[in-house]
């Protein structure tokens, strides 16, 4: 199963995914909303606490914001930049839409 998979099969089904898409619209804002602790930085755990409040159960939002941290840290730093926030809603709907497919 590749991570892809995994990250959707980790949705609920009863994901609020607009939502979370209306938070990830402005990159700006989305960025002041995931850096909880104000340092500029946006890490994995940052993001894992976002779906928890989004109602993605702790073990479901790990392997989710595994995957998508991975996906949105486009040079490798190991934390997120407001301008990697560009590309979210288009990783969310990817993974919403495999999951609502069965994983394909």
């Amino acid at each position: 199963m590749s991570s892809a998979q995994e990250a959707a099969g980790a949705l609920p089904s009863n994901f609020d995914m607009n939502g979370l898409s209306n938070a990830f619209s402005n990159p700006a804002q989305a960025f002041r909303m995931l850096d909880k602790n104000g340092d500029g930085r946006v890490t994995k755990d940052d993001l894992q606490l976002l779906l928890q409040q989004f109602g993605v159960n702790s073990m479901a939002a790990k392997v989710l914001s595994k995957y998508i941290f991975k996906q949105l840290d486009a040079n490798g730093n190991g934390t997120i930049e407001p301008s990697d926030l560009t590309h979210a809603n288009g990783i969310l709907s990817s993974l919403m839409k495999m999951k609502q497919s069965g994983g394909h």
